[in-house]
């Protein structure tokens, strides 16, 4: 079976625009997600503010800390297009998939590294900021243009956005 395959047999859900998926620092529920529709952005806070590190859009997995080792969630995800429906994979379907599709471990894989590049790339620019005395660390992160990056790439939301409920059931 393929990843296709293994994808359409998943949990669905619905998420409305402006709800937080899940928030940093929350324990998870042990899934991670696919994203199938909608567009998603994540928010880390860092030096008291969220600050939106960058989009997750349609045929992107996210949330894989969940599954390998339960920890934490380390950011926040909010739904930011009209509607999100997404793919839920619990530990089950996790393994279920990583048999029936090594694709499916492999893109895991490569994407979870990639993403271990962008954060480390970003992190070095706010050291970096704050030993230059940079007023807004944030700005060198903006200017890192790792992937589509652009001024909006780290726009700032009300805290009161993020909630400690999650918009999403156990699965």
């Amino acid at each position: 079976m393929g990843l296709k395959e293994s994808l359409a047999k998943l949990t669905m859900i619905n998420i409305k625009r402006g709800e937080v998926l899940f928030k940093e620092g929350v324990p998870s529920n042990g899934a991670m997600f696919f994203l199938f529709e909608g567009q998603l952005d994540i928010y880390k806070q860092i030096e008291g503010k969220h600050i939106k590190l960058r989009s997750i859009l349609p045929g992107e997995f996210f949330g894989e800390m969940a599954i390998i080792n339960n920890s934490p969630r380390a950011a926040s995800i909010v739904v930011v297009s009209e509607m999100a429906k997404l793919g839920v994979i619990n530990r089950n379907s996790f393994v279920k998939m990583s048999q029936e599709s090594p694709e499916f471990l492999f893109l895991l894989l490569k994407r979870v590294i990639e993403r271990l590049y962008e954060t480390e790339s970003k992190i070095r620019n706010i050291k970096r900021a704050k030993e230059e005395k940079i007023a807004d660390p944030a700005h060198l992160v903006m200017n890192e243009d790792l992937s589509q990056g652009s001024s909006e790439d780290l726009a700032m939301i009300p805290v009161e956005t993020f909630t400690d409920q999650p918009s999403i059931p156990d699965v």
